[in-house]
């Protein structure tokens, strides 16, 4: 009789640890959708909105809210990306006074950034060129407009790249279009 309520206990406790390590491996695997709260790979100027920080997906987008977001023209080969939009008016004014502040990966970097003159017309779209100061083999080149900024920041062997990813029917509607952020690192080779 002893032997059986051993034999019992021991299945019981077999059962036990193997619910703990499958409810275990399953927490691991179920990661909470990205959010605005997740650290965002680049953040340009104090004029930035973070939407979404590392989405991977149009389901991490539609878990975050955004509305269509099957729509947006992410892409190919990007597997993670900041969702984000920009306060253009403000952000050109930082632009145009020659320095911007940059946090990338974190670390708070400062852009020295010159105005390249090579077109004769004024219609609010410029492009600027630069260096993160103080670090060697830097290269910041931005396009913005009244409701668009495009352009790369490169620093350490990584390409930071910034552009718009809606539609233009869509983006002509909208104050402040999305715009995407991703690493030359969160690009799939083919």
């Amino acid at each position: 009789m002893k032997q059986s309520h051993v034999g019992g206990i021991a299945l019981l406790v077999c059962l036990i640890v193997v619910a703990a390590i499958v409810l275990g491996a399953g927490a691991r695997g179920s990661a909470e959708p990205p959010t605005a709260d997740s650290e965002p790979t680049l953040v340009i100027g104090d004029s930035m909105n973070i939407l979404v920080a590392g989405a991977a997906s149009v389901s991490d987008l539609e878990a975050a809210g955004i509305p269509e977001p099957e729509e947006l023209k992410i892409p190919k080969g990007v597997t993670r990306y900041d969702l984000v939009t920009f306060d253009h008016a403000a952000l050109n004014k930082q632009v145009r006074e020659g320095v911007l502040p940059l946090r990338i990966h974190g670390k708070e970097h400062r852009a020295e950034l010159q105005r390249m003159n090579f077109e004769q017309i004024d219609d609010g779209i410029d492009s600027y060129e630069g260096t993160i100061v103080g670090v060697d083999g830097s290269d910041v080149l931005l396009t913005t407009g009244e409701d668009v900024l495009v352009g790369s920041v490169t620093l350490d062997g990584e390409t930071l790249w910034i552009t718009g990813v809606e539609p233009r029917s869509r983006a002509e509607q909208s104050a402040s279009p999305l715009h995407i952020i991703y690493s030359s690192k969160d690009v799939r080779q083919p």
